[in-house]
């Protein structure tokens, strides 16, 4: 039977860096993976992120998990195990997942005795847990709940007492399994600890709002870097909406680039593959022309 790892966290969070340590470690192994993405929105750029790092990514497009992809996602995962038997999927789903759903999908006709839950991973923010926690605190504690390995990222940019954020979380969950450290300290020896966690996840009904909005821009104009660094600013100064999270594949400056954003926090990493160039956003009350307006047309330098 095989095993589906699922690696949650709200937007942002840091769960493609662990998916790519996670699908190492089973290469490493001897072990056939296959990793699945599912972002919010029409278009997947953690996908390409795997892909350019050597290993077989499927992509499924247009929604979350947990509510207008079910079938989807059931058929997709059937079709990966008649056409690579992978020893384990590692699937993540959208920053909106809400595990118990998942459920729904593992017991569809298509998949049902042919898998089974394995790991639960939620990636806890450790830098803008605040923030999400007050904005979409349902989708946080429903993942926070249900997992059975709770890693906390960003560590060594937290602010914070670490030891507040430890009991905030454990006042979530007070059963999951704990890591907060470094994540360059996982190493293959941690990873051999997994299979004592696995399918341990408990299963606890929460809610689920579908307030978010989603603009996906493909193929957006070349930028130059001060254009990039002015589209972050308008961002981060809510000037075309409430925006929660940005992820994109860009060209600035004759050169591909990641961008990442969460709320205040914008990280544009260097890009060594191919791919589509796009920007996703996701929030409130997005601006879309003129988000539209600022990658599709000339700099307007009066911004």
């Amino acid at each position: 039977m095989t095993k589906i790892d699922i690696i949650s966290g709200f937007l942002g969070a840091g769960k493609t860096t662990f998916a790519s340590k996670l699908l190492a470690y089973y290469l490493n192994k001897g072990l056939t993976p296959v990793y699945i993405a599912n972002e919010f929105g029409e278009a997947v750029i953690d996908a390409q992120v795997i892909e350019s790092k050597g290993f077989e990514a499927l992509k499924i497009e247009g929604g979350c998990i947990c509510c207008s992809l079910k079938s989807s996602v059931s058929e997709t995962v059937a079709s990966v195990m008649d056409a690579f038997s992978p020893d384990v999927i590692v699937f993540e789903p959208s920053g909106v997942f809400v595990f118990d759903n998942f459920i729904d999908v593992v017991k569809s006709n298509e998949l049902r005795g042919k898998c089974e839950v394995g790991n639960v991973f939620t990636i806890v923010d450790g830098v803008n847990f605040n923030n999400t926690r007050a904005l979409y605190g349902s989708f946080i504690y429903n993942q926070i709940r249900n997992a059975s390995i709770l890693l906390v990222s960003k560590l060594e940019n937290i602010k914070r007492d670490v030891n507040e954020l430890i009991c905030d979380i454990r006042n979530i969950n007070p059963d999951g399994f704990l890591v907060a450290e470094i994540w360059d300290k996982l190493d293959e020896k941690w990873f051999d600890r997994l299979e004592n966690f696995a399918g341990k996840a408990p299963n606890v009904p929460g809610r689920h709002s579908h307030a978010l909005q989603t603009l996906t821009i493909t193929n957006p104009r070349a930028l130059t870097q001060k254009e990039l660094e002015t589209f972050i600013d308008a961002q981060k100064a809510s000037q075309w909406g409430d925006i929660y999270r940005i992820k994109g594949l860009l060209m600035v400056d004759d050169a591909f680039k990641n961008l990442n954003m969460t709320l205040t926090e914008a990280e544009i990493t260097n890009y060594k593959g191919y791919g589509e160039t796009t920007v996703t956003i996701i929030g409130n009350s997005i601006e879309a022309d003129a988000v539209k307006q600022f990658l599709e047309e000339e700099y307007d330098a009066g911004l």
